[in-house]
């Protein structure tokens, strides 16, 4: 998936529509003509095909009945496209909806355990607590990248599944300010009272060289800043509504559909935060805990 520079402003940029457009095509054709055994393609949406990025959803959006589809977006795009070619072919699809995809990752753009993990150990340096850093509360939900690897296993051996769309999350709902204090215990740290803080903010050049002289004094592997959290400060500071203190409407998808058509796994939210901060750990890209 192709991003623009500023993130959540590009999704509504034709010019990026039309570029994701094109990447589909040109790497679906010349892989159909060269593997005549291709037997399943699986495409990633997400909640921006109920135009979250524009309006309140309704809630829980469903598959086929909530969609923005007069909203410009490269999912339709992409979409129709498969939707033409498929007939007649060897090859099914299956279309998923992942909501806040957590999992390993460096230098994504929407990836939030190097953002916080960056966050919380710039922080530390200046006391113990971790203040919660966003706005007004929204309900919203996530997904285990590990588990979204088994949906999408899943979809391309199912029946069930053949040239259907999806929604996969973790299966619970959680508010960012509730979720806090576990996540700041996943880093070593105390959860405290909110105290609004940017996450891009860090991007300053006081902080890539406080990350460059963190990372030297704990002997990480990770790279510099900005190669290591991509745009995901910016994606951190829009999921966590900085800025904006009134209650925002609610992000929350049924995953009805995907459950009676045979996938059923579910994952604490809490525990995949705790995982991945983990996983970071042992990798040498985040600093121990103290």
């Amino acid at each position: 998936m192709f991003e623009l520079p500023g993130l959540v402003d590009g999704w509504r940029n034709q010019a990026q529509i039309e570029t994701n457009d094109r990447m589909l095509r040109n790497l679906l054709e010349p892989l159909v003509r060269a593997a005549p055994g291709l037997r399943h393609v699986t495409l990633l949406q997400g909640t921006k095909a109920y135009g979250v990025h524009v309006r309140p959803i309704t809630v829980p959006a469903r598959e086929g009945r909530s969609e923005m589809r007069e909203q410009p977006n490269f999912y339709w795009n992409q979409e129709d496209y498969l939707r033409e070619r498929q007939p007649g072919s060897s090859w099914h699809f299956s279309i998923l909806r992942p909501v806040l995809i957590v999992g390993e990752a460096i230098g994504g753009a929407m990836n939030l355990i190097p953002a916080l993990g960056v966050h919380a150990a710039l922080m530390r340096e200046k006391g113990t607590a971790l203040p919660y850093p966003g706005g007004g509360p929204r309900v919203s939900q996530a997904v285990d990248a590990d588990l979204l690897a088994r949906a999408i296993a899943w979809a391309g051996d199912a029946p069930a599944a053949r040239n259907e769309v999806f929604n996969v999350t973790n299966g619970d709902v959680f508010v960012w300010e509730n979720v806090w204090p576990a996540v700041a215990d996943a880093l070593g740290m105390r959860g405290d009272a909110r105290e609004p803080f940017s996450l891009r903010t860090h991007l300053s050049p006081e902080g890539i060289a406080a990350w460059d002289a963190l990372r030297v004094r704990h002997g990480l592997s990770s790279p510099g800043l900005e190669d290591f959290v991509g745009l995901s400060l910016e994606y951190a500071d829009y999921q966590m509504r900085y800025g904006q203190d009134a209650a925002g409407p609610a992000s929350f998808v049924s995953t009805v559909k995907i459950m009676q058509a045979g996938f059923t796994e579910v994952m604490d939210t809490e525990a995949m935060f705790r995982k991945w901060f983990a996983v970071y750990r042992d990798r040498g890209w985040l600093p121990p805990m103290r």
